[in-house]
């Protein structure tokens, strides 16, 4: 996969002397972005990932935060048999721009949700039907943590829970490091995710998920019949 050359910047403002000139996006901490996605002890994850130690907030990308993608997973689980056609907002993540062979790019990830819940009606013998508890699946550049919320503020019970998918996948094919020495920030990174969510709506026992990502159960490979939401890298621009 080919990260493509980023577009030219956009321009705004007006120079002394008529000209238009460069504006930059706004820069954070890893810690800002995603609105508590990305906790302080996953930051250091993601800044290896995106080779950053800064962030930009581009126009045009989503930033969604724990508060919206939680309120959007309580309203699919509420909308019964049509649970998986709610949209659930995500969090596109860029690093600075970096100069590449002459090139610029902005070194780009992101996290996204998924819902489903057995209301929706999926015959037992469809894959994936018959999954409970927490599970992962790895995969080139990403990985994914499924669990079951049992919540008073979504409604969900231990017989029909709400099972919430959270994904990381790095789109950044210019690093330094080599996959073998990312992956475990692959899985800091949707574990800190999937953690967020959980707490935010008040699933018991946080979703079956441990306090660190290495308490998580071992991964499964990916698959075309697991939960891995996007499968090829999008333009950076």
């Amino acid at each position: 996969m080919v990260v493509l050359v980023l577009a030219a910047a956009a321009c705004s403002g007006s120079a002394s002397d008529g000209t238009s000139t460069p504006s930059e996006p706004e820069q954070v901490s890893a810690i800002q972005l995603c609105g508590g996605l990305v906790s302080s002890a996953a930051a250091p994850a993601l800044e290896r990932v995106l080779e950053s130690s800064r962030f930009v907030i581009r126009e045009g990308k989503e930033n969604a935060d724990v508060a919206s993608i939680a309120k959007a997973l309580e309203s699919a689980y509420r909308a019964g048999r049509m649970v998986r056609d709610t949209s659930i907002p995500s969090c596109d993540i860029s690093g600075a721009l970096k100069d590449i062979d002459s090139d610029r790019y902005y070194p780009t990830a992101y996290l996204r949700f998924r819902a489903t819940s057995k209301n929706e009606g999926v015959p037992d013998y469809m894959p994936g039907a018959k999954d409970a508890g927490a599970k992962g699946w790895a995969g080139f550049r990403k990985h994914t943590i499924a669990f079951d919320c049992i919540s008073p503020r979504v409604g969900s019970t231990s017989e029909v829970p709400l099972r919430i998918t959270a994904a990381f996948r790095s789109k950044w094919d210019k690093g330094q490091a080599g996959e073998a020495a990312l992956a475990s920030d692959y899985v800091t990174l949707a574990h800190s995710a999937a953690l967020a969510v959980a707490e935010a709506l008040g699933c018991d026992a946080r979703g079956g998920l441990p306090d660190r990502p290495e308490g998580l159960p071992k991964a499964e490979p990916a698959s075309s019949e697991s939960p891995t939401s996007g499968a090829s890298a999008a333009p950076a621009g």
